[in-house]
């Protein structure tokens, strides 16, 4: 059995990870319901192949993950992209790349934050000028946060 968590984690942090690599780890570690945490090789082969029909095996996920294999059939990102209800053109074209990264880190914000849509609605209600003071309050809250925390890499008021 393989153990998910050396998906993530590099035995050799000078080796650089391939692009494919990268953009499939991203999503299985940002695109998970809210109610736990990312889905293990298995859970995702199996719904997989429940939801497209395409059989993909634990271990070729965790290959795709880790860099072990870099050249996947064109079904086997198809039936990826469908998991994870991204573009397939999410693995091959890094401005499509960047935009669904960009979305994932604000609903992945929403998510761990416990942002609901009413926050979102009265949000967008206020005018230009108190949705900026608002944005503000947060830049100023976050940069006083990073002061107190230096060390956390996670609480860089720059994310």
């Amino acid at each position: 059995m393989i153990d998910d968590d050396t998906a993530s984690g590099r035995a050799d942090d000078d080796v650089e990870v391939p692009p494919l690599a990268r953009k499939v780890d991203y999503l299985f570690r940002r695109m998970h319901p809210d109610d736990r945490g990312p889905y293990s090789l298995q859970e995702a082969a199996a719904a997989i192949e429940e939801l497209t029909g395409e059989k993909i095996s634990h271990n070729t996920l965790w290959k795709l993950r880790t860099g072990k294999h870099d050249n996947p059939t064109k079904r086997v990102l198809e039936a990826l992209a469908t998991f994870f209800g991204v573009p397939p053109s999410y693995f091959f074209d890094d401005e499509v790349f960047r935009a669904v990264e960009e979305q994932i880190e604000l609903l992945t914000v929403l998510r761990d934050t416990g942002a609901r849509g009413a926050h979102l609605r009265n949000f967008l209600r206020l005018s230009p000028e108190a949705q900026q003071m608002v944005g503000e309050l947060i830049e100023s809250t976050a940069r006083l946060e990073q002061r107190t925390r230096p060390d956390d890499p996670d609480s860089s008021p720059d994310g």
